[in-house]
């Protein structure tokens, strides 16, 4: 646990840093590989989210830094930088527990550790998360916070499958080709994902209150 609050920005700015050059490595990869249809994956959407995120958090640190009067980060770009770190989450949990084990024997070095999957899938989720954890986190993330992290997700979910009934995308899922299984199964994959997303980010928040040292306010209370 990190009390010295300089230090925590500077291990935090650090960590945003190598994340946001991992995501630009990740993401000309990705646009190398499969052009503008990697738009229609969450992986890719939560990546350049973070990727987003992590750039203006970064600004943001260097603000509280080197600033005269070292102002706070504002809590607007802390719940932007938690949301991110939430979906990169779900993107994670999905690739270990259904995508890298149907995959055989090599599922996991497939997924986790070859292309863009090496930063999409591993590098960028466990940097944000430790990032997140150990210096970004406090008492100021509530479950409402939990709450708010799912939007993403949820919006993504809806979108995609809307595009699938409408035959306007294929997928990219298994899980999301409507026509290709019953409706209660797409409906049961819907709120599989929905589930995760909310008790991950609960336990990302639990996490941050836990180890990074920020008695703040609740965010969303004011």
């Amino acid at each position: 646990m990190v009390r010295n609050r300089n230090l925590r920005l500077v291990m935090s700015l650090i960590i945003n840093i190598i994340i946001i050059v991992f995501e630009i490595i990740g993401t000309t990869i990705c646009a190398a590989n499969t052009g503008f249809e990697m738009f229609s994956f969450y992986t890719t959407d939560s990546n350049i989210f973070a990727l987003t995120s992590c750039i203006v958090f970064s600004a943001f640190t260097l603000r509280s830094l080197f600033s005269k009067h070292k102002p706070e980060i504002p809590r607007g770009v802390k719940m932007l930088k938690y949301i991110s770190v939430c979906c990169l989450n779900v993107t994670f949990i999905v690739v270990v527990t259904i995508f890298a084990p149907v995959m055989g024997d090599d599922g996991y070095v497939q997924m986790l550790f070859k292309d863009d999957f090496l930063y999409y899938h591993f590098a960028c989720p466990l940097l944000s998360l430790i990032s997140f954890v150990l210096f970004e986190g406090g008492y100021e993330f509530d479950i409402s916070c939990s709450l708010a992290a799912m939007i993403p997700t949820m919006i993504y979910a809806v979108v995609a499958v809307l595009l699938n009934l409408l035959s306007v995308m294929n997928g990219p899922y298994p899980f999301l080709k409507v026509y290709s299984q019953p409706v209660y199964l797409s409906i049961l994959w819907l709120l599989l994902i929905i589930g995760v997303s909310f008790l991950s980010a609960d336990i990302v928040a639990k996490l941050g209150r836990k180890f990074a040292p920020v008695k703040d306010k609740p965010l969303i209370t004011e």
